[in-house]
């Protein structure tokens, strides 16, 4: 049985996971994904949007970066299957921009000393809240610079303008997204240097849109001993910038900055010092009034070892949140509160919010919005046993468990029989439990997420989905309509063996990976091979069925493959086999739907059968295999 330790802290409820002395919720592996996951620490990995918490997080099966989505009646990340940054070893800024309708993700190979070698990529994708799904746009990623990088950060300024900093060759850089005249997400300026003198090759930049028209740049200057914030007007040219010392004095600059704002327009930045004597304040948050002028109160002296702290901000409750590893070797995440007009901070720890009793945790990161009851506040964090963990703030009111919403896809959702439909989950809130009625005569059919179900017999359905959670229920209809078919009998086959290869990995192979994907033409090429049995001729229609996981604007295109001899277990891209002829084009690739490839009959009856499937251009597509959640279909129509 799993222990509750209840925080009397807003709200706040710390589900013990594991073992004893637990905090938090441990959440999904991200072995292969490199250490420090959730660093650096201006960056963040969290955002809220549409009544519900998503983050950048890595999928061990797929090896790549995906947006997750916490389910908040069970907190628990669930993979949406959109694709992030495809290399390990990078870290993550993310920008939610509700008023436009986009998430922003900048993503860079992650070192300690920056350098050429890689490039650091801006990804942006729009959000459909009928589905909750994020769809990559047409034209991304692109590049902002060719640069691996300890930290890159962005944020939008009032025009619409896009701003990324970062340190390089001692220097802090800047660059901007060009509006000649409208603004291009997808066309960056030169970058340029905004710091005057030389910095440490460790340290850092954060940017951050305040004041409604004003972009601010903060780094540290170890050399100089200080922390420096630059300020663009957006309303004047791109390189006009003046400057202040948000803190200066021996040993008072450190590489930590997170940065916050409000809506009167006050910047706050929780820092870290270089002090060393006991007493020494080592973390900080400095506090920059509308108007201008810094404040300063400290967070945690020498002898609480408190690093890499962040700070979130809850108006509504009139709050200052700011959180820290101790010890500074990684260890528990701690915090502290302190009203927002009136800042200090008590002495000490502060309250562990997220602890594995097992092993260590660091790199705390949050959201870049202000938070409050309506949202609640998540914190991430990564262990030392590669296991992302999680804590959830009520913040006195929403951002908790909510009855679920019922929504589905059926596709086809008409045609004649029998008619093969793929029913699609995309209700809302979480729900654990899905019950379906496909004719909706009050029995339940399936407790699958995304069945699949024949209608053998001519008439009009009423397809039922009611989906469940801790807070109650609800449920969705659709009509399935479906016509004579004029005789002929129909069967449906998954793959005995379906694998992606690539050229750039000449000897890897996919053969359990959840993903078939499409890149370029003759760089990534996807195989499936189908055993056809109980088919008697003719064969009037073989249909191939894909479930999209990442979207494209192509969908792809189905070749025939003579040779059958290879094996899921063993094909890699120097041992694929031939592609023969074009059976079948898609069109567009759309998230969480089912593409149709209509091969016409490419056979005759029962035997193996192998398919290519290749993509045109470098919009990639990723869809579901076998061993994902929604297996390839190939749905074959015979006899008279």
């Amino acid at each position: 049985m799993l222990a509750v330790l209840a925080l009397g802290l807003f709200g706040f409820t710390a589900q013990a996971r594991a073992a004893p002395g637990d905090i938090g919720y441990e959440g999904p592996s991200f072995s292969g994904g490199g250490s420090g996951i959730t660093a650096s620490k201006p960056e963040s990995k969290v955002w809220w949007n549409d009544g519900l918490w998503w983050a950048s997080m890595w999928d061990t099966a797929s090896a790549d970066y995906h947006i997750f989505k916490l389910n908040q009646g069970t907190q628990t990340w669930a993979d949406t299957g959109v694709a992030l940054d495809d290399r390990g070893g990078t870290h993550a800024d993310t920008l939610w921009d509700g008023a436009a309708g986009k998430l922003y993700v900048a993503s860079h190979v992650f070192t300690e000393s920056a350098g050429t070698g890689s490039v650091s990529r801006l990804y942006r994708f729009s959000y459909d809240a009928a589905t909750d799904t994020y769809t990559r746009d047409s034209g991304f990623p692109v590049t902002i610079n060719n640069l691996k990088l300890e930290t890159l950060v962005v944020a939008k300024d009032s025009t619409g303008k896009l701003w990324a900093t970062w340190q390089q060759g001692s220097k802090i850089w800047v660059n901007r997204t060009l509006c000649t005249p409208s603004c291009n997400d997808a066309s960056w300026g030169a970058a340029f240097a905004i710091s005057s003198t030389a910095v440490k090759g460790d340290d850092i930049s954060s940017v951050i849109a305040f004041g409604g028209n004003k972009i601010g740049v903060m780094w540290s200057d170890q050399n100089a001993a200080k922390d420096v914030f630059g300020i663009h007007a957006d309303n004047q040219p791109d390189n006009v910038w003046s400057f202040e010392n948000a803190l200066q004095g021996p040993g008072l600059a450190d590489d930590h900055i997170n940065l916050k704002t409000d809506t009167t327009g006050r910047v706050f930045a929780a820092v870290k010092t270089s002090k060393s004597a006991s007493a020494d304040p080592l973390t900080m948050l400095l506090v920059r009034g509308p108007a201008g002028g810094w404040s300063s109160a400290v967070f945690g002296r020498v002898q609480d070892h408190h690093t890499r702290p962040i700070v979130e901000i809850d108006e509504t409750n009139g709050v200052v949140h700011m959180l820290a590893t101790s010890p500074e070797s990684s260890g528990t995440i701690y915090e502290k509160t302190a009203p927002i007009n009136a800042i200090s901070f008590p002495t000490g720890l502060g309250t562990p919010v997220i602890k594995d009793a097992d092993a260590k945790v660091n790199n705390v990161t949050s959201t870049k919005q202000n938070v409050g009851p309506s949202t609640g506040l998540v914190v991430l964090a990564s262990g030392s046993a590669t296991h992302y963990w999680h804590n959830f703030f009520s913040l006195g009111g929403g951002g908790g468990p909510v009855p679920p919403t019922a929504s589905f896809n059926a596709v086809p959702s008409n045609g004649p029989a029998p008619l093969t439909v793929n029913f699609t989950d995309t209700s809302s809130g979480g729900p654990t439990i899905w019950q379906w009625d496909f004719d909706n005569n009050g029995t339940v059919d399936s407790t699958a997420q995304n069945p699949s179900f024949q209608y053998t017999t001519p008439n009009t359905y009423t397809a039922k989905l009611t989906v469940t959670n801790t807070e109650g229920s609800s449920s969705a209809t659709k009509t399935i309509t479906v016509t004579s078919g004029g005789g002929g009998s129909t069967l449906t086959f998954i793959p005995s063996d379906d694998a992606y290869v690539r050229s750039n990995f000449p000897d890897e192979n996919t053969g359990l990976q959840p993903t078939l994907r499409t890149y370029r033409v003759d760089q990534t090429t996807s195989y499936l091979k189908f055993n056809v049995a109980g088919v008697t001729t003719p064969v009037t229609s073989v249909k191939l069925r894909l479930f999209v996981t990442d979207p494209s604007t192509v969908a792809g295109a189905i070749y025939s493959v003579a040779d059958t001899s290879w094996s899921e277990g063993t094909i890699t891209w120097t041992t694929r086999p031939a592609v023969g002829s074009l059976l079948g084009t898609g069109a567009t690739a759309p998230a969480g739907t089912w593409v149709e490839f209509d091969l016409g009959t490419p056979f005759s009856g029962d035997d193996v059968y192998s398919f290519a499937l290749k993509g045109g251009n470098s919009d990639a597509v990723w869809y579901s295999s076998k061993d994902g959640a929604n297996a390839p279909q190939l749905v074959v129509t015979f006899g008279s």
